[in-house]
């Protein structure tokens, strides 16, 4: 979906005006680790901050992952997608998405959304971490999960902290 996860240096202008390459950061983190024990497939629905998606950009995730678990209905394995996303509004699209689907679909997929504090390309970055979190709930959990920070979340239980920016669970 695009975010500070995907952003890139600018070609033409200097400072800080990022924008979006053609490759996506998991796409660059995933084919760095030739040994993963996956196979995978990228699809990209929108290159946007996180801030500018719409509720269309949201349904067209939603039809998206519709697609994948109807391919997949047959199959006896758990359906596993992540979705790379900015950070302000990835609870927001994680809810969106996990109310598209009825409780009793949720069991037969799990759908891990992810993104980052810092760019990809950024040596200090927390992307390939957070990538990897997702991947690896991906095998483990099952409906709408948050992977970030190292933790990993069920969306209807996380919140981000305003002072800290971090992704944690509710208080109860």
């Amino acid at each position: 979906m695009g975010g500070t996860i995907d952003k890139d240096y600018p070609k033409l202008t200097s400072g800080y005006a990022f924008e979006f390459g053609n490759q996506s950061a998991a796409e660059r983190i995933l084919k760095n680790h030739p040994n993963l024990g996956i196979t995978y497939t990228i699809k990209s629905i929108c290159k946007k901050d996180s801030l500018e998606i719409t509720q269309q950009d949201r349904s067209e995730l939603a039809n998206a992952i519709a697609f994948i678990i109807e391919e997949r209905k047959y199959h006896a394995e758990l359906v596993r997608i992540v979705v790379t996303h900015g950070t302000d509004t990835l609870i927001d699209t994680a809810m969106f998405i996990k109310n598209c689907f009825r409780e009793e679909d949720r069991v037969r997929f799990v759908i891990a959304f992810t993104g980052a504090t810092k760019p990809e390309r950024f040596v200090d970055s927390d992307a390939s971490f957070n990538v990897g979190c997702a991947v690896a709930a991906t095998s483990f959990c099952n409906g709408v999960v948050i992977c970030m920070n190292g933790n990993v979340i069920p969306v209807k239980h996380c919140v981000r902290d305003e002072v800290s920016g971090l992704f944690r669970r509710k208080n109860k």
